[in-house]
């Protein structure tokens, strides 16, 4: 089981005629059906901030798009969209976080699309046990989801949208009720509350990069040739989307953004040695958005000051001005859910004049650890050697490898192993400094075990493993 989990399986089943650079299909391993009690939203977890990602694709035809923060400053979206109105192509797909399922859970029963690089998968099933969102990636071999040639890992996963179960069947939330979901509504800002508007040129968010001091940015700047807010992520913000037929390149864009000023606490990662969501040591924020907070509305160019509340993840968010009123969007909606312990804003107003924006603590008021490096070194990471022999060339290649805090299996360098040799005894040795390999020459068949007792190596804690007898 465990295995299986950490195997991230790779699926193309789309023809090459759907986007150029499509890889040669592999036989289907799960095939997509409705599954009961489906409420009609597709979401779909989409990258942000890292060059290899854009451009992204497929974000304009979604119902509204939740941007939340990650592990080391980035930011991700999470793209809801009625399951008639998925697009041909959405990514590339990256994998969930704990935020995702308070969000999620106010729309019903969600399909939801992740890539299976996450090494927590088996801790994110025990959360779909309670929340019953319909969880398909490529880890499960997902039909749904291809995979591109021409790519940046781990950017190579993309949601073939007409092949979503359920499209010409009735079951599709429409726009306005997914909105509805939200605790959202379209309309026109009331006349007693347009006057409080302030005119801005862009709103700047800067996530801490934990546990470092490092601040990863977005902004939020006005086009006002277009009449919408440009979102970058680190300066990115391209796009391709298909508009009335003709494939577009643009901007990651809409008309009205909301800013929801809440919390976070450290949530748990594939790379801590304690469960989710007690916290664990690869700082990854666990964004509250359950409680009650301030917040911003940003339409036609200027900001309006709101108030946001929540009282559980099944329900509706409710948006108000600070009359009372609700809030009223314009087209597409992207909600920011901006933690204040782990991020700082800064207005550029319109007139020129810049100031730092410092919002009213939310309630409740989380706290996030910022010692994690710290608790990561004192855990005790998980290690595998794997041995591979070869009787032509007379060698035996051993690999200390780790996953800790990693997308990917890493040698380490400098471990020390103790190889049980017949004829020769026991011999302590270390693995190479450069490589991260250790080669012993002569008769493969007489290396009978290895063994990794556990050790610090640049301060941090390995695990003791053994291969063999």
């Amino acid at each position: 089981m465990q295995n299986r989990i950490r195997r991230s399986i790779t699926v193309a089943v789309v023809a090459a005629a759907l986007v150029a650079g499509v890889a040669t299909a592999s036989p289907a391993v799960s095939a997509p059906s409705v599954v009961s009690g489906e409420s009609g939203v597709v979401a779909v977890k989409v990258p942000a901030n890292q060059k290899g990602a854009y451009p992204l694709y497929g974000l304009k035809a979604a119902a509204m798009v939740y941007v939340e923060p990650v592990e080391r400053g980035f930011t991700r979206h999470i793209a809801l969209y009625g399951t008639d109105k998925v697009p041909a192509k959405v990514g590339p797909v990256r994998s969930i976080r704990e935020t995702d399922f308070n969000v999620l859970d106010a729309f019903g029963k969600v399909r939801l699309y992740a890539s299976g690089h996450t090494e927590s998968r088996k801790i994110m099933d025990d959360f779909l046990a309670s929340t019953k969102h319909v969880l398909r990636t490529s880890d499960d071999g997902a039909e749904e989801i291809f995979v591109i040639k021409k790519c940046v890992e781990p950017f190579c996963h993309f949601l073939k949208g007409t092949s979503v179960p359920g499209r010409n069947t009735g079951l599709s939330m429409s726009n306005k009720d997914i909105l509805k979901k939200a605790g959202l509504v379209a309309g026109t800002i009331p006349a007693r509350v347009i006057n409080t508007g302030k005119a801005i040129r862009w709103l700047s968010i800067e996530y801490k990069k934990t546990p470092f001091s490092t601040m990863i940015p977005r902004s939020i700047a006005w086009d006002a040739k277009k009449k919408v807010w440009i979102y970058s992520a680190s300066g990115r913000n391209a796009s391709i989307d298909v508009v009335n037929g003709k494939t577009v390149s643009g901007t990651t864009s809409s008309p009205t953004a909301i800013i929801q000023f809440s919390s976070a606490k450290n949530a748990g990662s594939a790379f801590a040695c304690r469960s989710m969501p007690d916290g664990g040591p690869d700082a990854v924020p666990y964004t509250n958005s359950v409680g009650k907070g301030s917040g911003l509305l940003m339409r036609s160019g200027k900001i309006f000051n709101i108030t946001w509340s929540r009282t559980s993840s099944t329900s509706p968010t409710s948006y108000k001005f600070s009359n009372g009123s609700s809030v009223k969007t314009l087209g597409q909606p992207w909600v920011f859910l901006v933690p204040t312990n782990l991020t700082k804003s800064t207005i550029r107003y319109a007139s020129g004049a810049k100031s730092a924006f410092v919002p009213k603590a939310p309630t409740p008021r989380w706290s996030f650890s910022t010692t994690v490096l710290k608790e990561r070194k004192a855990c005790e990471a998980p290690v595998k050697i794997t041995v591979t022999k070869n009787k032509t060339k007379k060698t035996t290649v051993i690999k200390v490898g780790t996953k800790f805090d990693s997308l990917s299996t890493v040698n380490l360098k400098g471990a020390k192993v103790t190889v049980k040799v017949t004829g020769k005894g026991y011999l302590n040795k270390v693995t190479s400094t450069k490589t991260g390999e250790l080669v012993i020459t002569g008769d493969p068949s007489k290396v009978v075990s290895v063994t990794f007792a556990g050790q610090v190596i640049k301060l941090q804690h390995y695990a003791s493993a053994q291969w063999g007898n």
